[in-house]
């Protein structure tokens, strides 16, 4: 009688927990601050700034950009424009691995930097 009773309730908790697991919940889509809305570069420097530190990139070169095991990126838009630095991104140099960003997450990263003079 007892092994009834268990076969049941687990047949219960398996039909209630497929009910109610069927479908995935959509993101919801994250809403920017009216500020942010208000001007494009600021937008693409918050989102820049964001991905950067979203990003492996902190740990070699600081969340300051200051630098750590990497050079500091305090002013890295003296020495390479956003292309150069994309390429960096995408290829690497000297210690720095390739392919730490990818995509348009490279690209907005390399346009926040090329602005740091």
């Amino acid at each position: 009688m007892k092994r009834l009773a268990t076969v049941l309730m687990v047949g219960a908790l398996a039909v209630g927990l497929t009910a109610c697991g069927g479908q995935q919940s959509q993101p919801v889509p994250e809403e920017k601050p009216a500020a942010e809305k208000a001007s494009g570069d600021t937008a693409t420097a918050s989102a820049g700034e964001e991905k950067f530190k979203q990003s492996s990139c902190v740990g070699c070169h600081g969340v300051d950009l200051k630098g750590a095991t990497g050079p500091s990126l305090e002013t890295i838009g003296s020495k390479y424009n956003k292309d150069e630095i994309l390429e960096i991104i995408k290829n690497g140099k000297g210690s720095m691995p390739a392919n730490m960003s990818k995509g348009e997450d490279a690209e907005t990263i390399a346009a926040w930097l090329a602005e740091k003079k």
